[in-house]
C-alpha cells in the first residue's frame, strides 16, 4: 500500500513538472505578433500574455522622432508631405506657404504621426512661420499622436522667441505637462569633457549639445527639464504665467512621468514600503523611517537637479522666490552636515603625517577636502539654509567630476597653456596649522572620535 502511494505521487509529480516546463516551453516561443507604435492591446487577448499596453504607449513615445525624416525611407508617405516637411525645416516661410497654398493643403494638416505645420515650426524655432499660421487660423492647442503640442515641442527644443509667440496667443504652461528630450549633452557636470588649464586656472569645456536622433527620447516633466536644462528664461516665463509646478515627479516603471505636490501622489504605498525595506537594508542600524522619507521627497523634488548644473544660483533664486516645495528638511540638512563633518576629519586622518621634529603636516591636498573643510569644518553645526545646502551639494559635485578628469589616464583630457606644465597644484581652502593638526590627530585617536566618526550615514 505504502509503495503503490509513493509511485502515485512520483507520477503525479513528473506530470505537473512536465505541465509546467511544457507552459514555460509555450511562452518561450516566438509570438508571432507584430508590435507597432499604434497597436491596441485588449485585455485578455493573446497578445497581452507578452506586451501591455503601457509598455507599447512607452516605446511609442521614447522613439517617436518628430524629425524622422532626417533617416530617408524611415516611413513611406506622399511627396506632398516629404516636400513640405523639407520646406518647414528650412524656415522658409514664404515657400512654406506658397506650397501649402498651390496643394490645397489645409492649415491644420496632419502629416505623419498626426504632427501639424505649426508643430514643425515650433519645434524649428520658426518665429516668422510661427506666426503666419497662427494668423491663418492654426490651432494652438492641436496634439499628435503622442499627445504633444506646439507649445510642447517648442519647449522641448528652447525656443524661447516661438514660446512667448504662442504664450501671446493663449497657451498656457499646464498645457505642456510632459515634453521629450531631443537635446542631449546638456551643460552639467556630468558632460565635462576636457579641462583647459593655465596655471591656477581651470577652464571647463563641456560636450557639445547634440540634436538625439539614434537613441530613445524619454518623457520628462516640463518643469523638471526647465530646471535641469538651466532654462532661466523659460522659467521665469512660466511663473510670469501664472504657472506653479509640481513639488515631485518622477518616471515610473513604464518611463512615464508621474507629478504630484505629495509624495504620495507620486508612490503607492507599496512604492514606498518597498523603498524602506531597501534603504533598510543599505542603512542598517542607522535606518531611520523619517529620514529615508525626506530623502525620498528631497530627490524627486525641483530642487536636485541643482546639484549638477553649472551657474545654478539664479534659478535657485527663482524657486525660492516663488516659493516652491519640495526643499530638504532640517532633519535631513543636520544629517547631511554630520556627515560632511565625519569625511572632512576622515580626509585630514587619511593624510596627516608628523615630521622629526614633531610639527603635523597633510601629505597631499585635495579638491573633495577643500569642499568639506570650506562648508563643514565644525562639529554640531548645520547647513545655514537651503541655499548653502544646495551650494555645498553642487561644488561637491563639481570637485568630484573635476578630480575625475585631472586624474584620469585618458589622453587629451587636460590640456596645459603652458606647456612646461604637467600637474595641476591642488591649493588647500585654507591652510591648518600643526597645532591645529594635532588637534584633529589627538580628538580622532585618544578622544572618542574615531568611534563616532565610524557611523557615516550612507546616501
Amino acid at each position: 500500500m505504502k509503495n503503490k502511494f509513493l509511485n502515485s505521487f512520483i507520477i503525479i509529480t513528473l506530470i505537473l513538472v512536465a505541465f509546467i516546463v511544457y507552459n514555460k516551453f509555450k511562452l518561450s516561443q516566438n509570438s508571432h505578433f507584430t508590435v507597432t507604435a499604434d497597436t491596441v492591446i485588449k485585455p485578455g487577448s493573446e497578445i497581452s500574455k507578452y506586451v501591455t499596453q503601457e509598455e507599447v504607449d512607452s516605446f511609442s513615445f521614447r522613439y517617436w522622432d518628430i524629425d524622422y525624416n532626417s533617416k530617408p525611407n524611415v516611413v513611406e508617405e506622399p511627396l506632398k508631405d516629404i516636400e513640405l516637411k523639407k520646406l518647414l525645416k528650412s524656415k522658409n516661410t514664404n515657400k512654406i506657404l506658397s506650397f501649402m497654398k498651390d496643394n490645397n493643403i489645409s492649415v491644420d494638416y496632419r502629416l505623419h504621426g498626426g504632427v501639424t505645420p505649426l508643430m514643425y515650426a515650433s519645434f524649428w524655432g520658426d518665429e516668422n512661420t510661427t506666426k503666419e499660421l497662427i494668423n491663418l487660423g492654426a490651432d494652438i492647442r492641436a496634439k499628435d499622436e503622442q499627445g504633444l503640442n506646439p507649445f510642447a515641442y517648442a519647449l522641448s527644443m528652447n525656443s524661447i522667441k516661438v514660446v512667448k509667440i504662442l504664450l501671446n496667443n493663449g497657451i498656457k504652461f499646464e498645457e505642456a505637462k510632459v515634453i521629450q528630450y531631443y537635446l542631449t549633452n546638456l551643460p552639467n557636470y556630468y558632460n565635462m569633457e576636457k579641462l583647459i588649464v593655465d596655471g591656477d586656472n581651470v577652464n571647463i569645456i563641456y560636450k557639445d549639445i547634440e540634436f538625439n536622433h539614434n537613441h530613445s527620447k524619454p518623457a520628462v516633466y516640463v518643469f523638471d527639464y526647465l530646471v535641469y536644462s538651466n532654462s532661466y528664461e523659460l522659467a521665469k516665463m512660466a511663473f510670469r504665467d501664472g504657472y506653479k509646478p509640481y513639488t515631485y515627479n518622477r518616471i515610473n516603471e513604464y518611463d512615464q512621468v508621474e507629478v504630484g505636490n505629495s509624495i504620495n501622489d507620486i508612490f503607492t504605498k507599496e512604492d514606498i514600503d518597498d523603498h524602506m525595506i531597501l534603504a533598510k537594508q543599505s542603512k542598517r542600524d542607522m535606518f531611520d523611517y523619517n529620514l529615508s522619507m525626506d530623502e525620498l521627497k528631497y530627490n524627486h523634488s525641483l530642487y536636485k537637479p541643482l546639484e549638477d548644473i553649472p551657474n545654478f544660483e539664479p534659478m535657485l533664486d527663482l524657486l525660492l522666490e516663488h516659493n516652491v516645495s519640495g526643499q530638504s528638511s532640517e532633519e535631513l540638512m543636520k544629517k547631511e552636515y554630520e556627515n560632511c563633518y565625519k569625511i572632512y576629519i576622515l580626509s585630514i586622518i587619511g593624510a596627516i603625517d608628523i615630521d622629526d621634529n614633531g610639527n603635523y603636516f597633510l601629505k597631499y591636498n585635495s579638491m573633495s577636502r577643500n569642499v568639506y573643510q570650506k562648508y563643514c569644518s565644525k562639529d554640531y553645526a548645520n547647513f545655514k539654509n537651503i541655499k548653502d545646502y544646495i551650494k555645498f551639494k553642487n561644488d561637491l559635485r563639481l570637485t568630484d567630476k573635476l578630480e575625475d578628469i585631472l586624474f584620469s589616464t585618458q589622453k587629451n583630457r587636460v590640456i596645459f597653456i603652458d606647456k612646461n606644465q604637467t600637474d595641476y597644484i591642488i591649493e588647500p581652502y585654507k591652510q591648518l596649522s600643526s597645532d591645529e593638526l594635532k588637534e584633529i590627530y589627538e580628538y580622532y585617536y585618544y578622544k572618542g572620535g574615531k568611534e563616532k566618526i565610524q557611523e557615516i550615514y550612507i546616501f
